[in-house]
């Protein structure tokens, strides 16, 4: 059997006692960590579980290998945030139940929720997106267009930050985005926004205001992109003001 266990959106504070119950029981545990910056220590789930835990690489949790594992015995792979919300993990699901190997999710709080605290309705948001660092020969500018779209349809976007390599701040994130604004001659971002950092923590930092003041080193965080806001929404936004 495989779990897909969730491991929320801080730390190692999130973790439930399903979780630890499950995780004890399981032949061998891994966890990945590309997919979010978590700022949990590994060492202290080890010692909730009493059995170490390994990591595992993107390319190891994208292969065979625990498919193969959970053919004869009991797996869990530790996810930050939700267990289901990269494509990646779901596919392990899909092709436990395409083989027939049982497969076992535990959810968990993830930024897609945890982005209603700003006081923007849920069921508002659109597609989301994440901005990638900029690489040689390499500089999408795919989620500037989500956004667009977004926008025109009155609807909220949610833009994760790349994670990797350290992770992207939100200053370097906001600098991208005005960036692709600039050589695009739009003004996509010119009206205020929200950015937001720590969700989950007992310090979540959360603020509204025009890219210009809101350029701040905070990472793990989010850009927020408002669309067309009913007036409960921006009476909630005056908080963060």
């Amino acid at each position: 059997m495989l779990y897909l266990i969730g491991l929320g959106l801080w730390d190692e504070q999130d973790v439930s006692l399903r979780v630890v119950n499950v995780a004890k029981s399981c032949d061998d545990v891994y966890i990945e960590q590309y997919t979010s910056n978590w700022q949990g220590d590994v060492a202290n789930i080890e010692k909730l579980i009493g059995k170490k835990v390994s990591l595992l690489s993107r390319e190891k949790v994208e292969s065979d290998f625990l498919i193969k594992e959970a053919k004869s015995k009991n797996v869990a792979l530790l996810v930050p945030g939700d267990p289901l919300t990269a494509t990646t993990h779901f596919q392990l699901f899909y092709e436990c139940r395409k083989t027939g190997i049982s497969c076992f999710v535990i959810h968990s709080s993830s930024i897609y929720t945890a982005a209603s605290i700003t006081g923007l309705q849920l069921y508002k948001f659109g597609r989301a997106t994440t901005l990638a660092k900029p690489q040689p020969n390499y500089n999408p500018e795919s989620p500037y267009d989500v956004i667009t779209e977004n926008k025109k349809a009155g609807l909220h976007s949610l833009v994760l930050l790349d994670t990797a390599e350290g992770g992207m701040s939100i200053k370097e994130g906001l600098q991208l985005l005005q960036s692709i604004d600039k050589k695009r001659n739009e003004k996509l971002i010119d009206e205020k926004i929200l950015i937001a950092a720590r969700l989950g923590s007992d310090k979540p930092l959360i603020k509204y205001g025009f890219a210009s003041e809101l350029l701040i080193e905070e990472k793990p965080g989010v850009i927020i992109i408002p669309g067309k806001l009913n007036f409960k929404e921006e009476e909630a936004l005056e908080l963060w003001e």
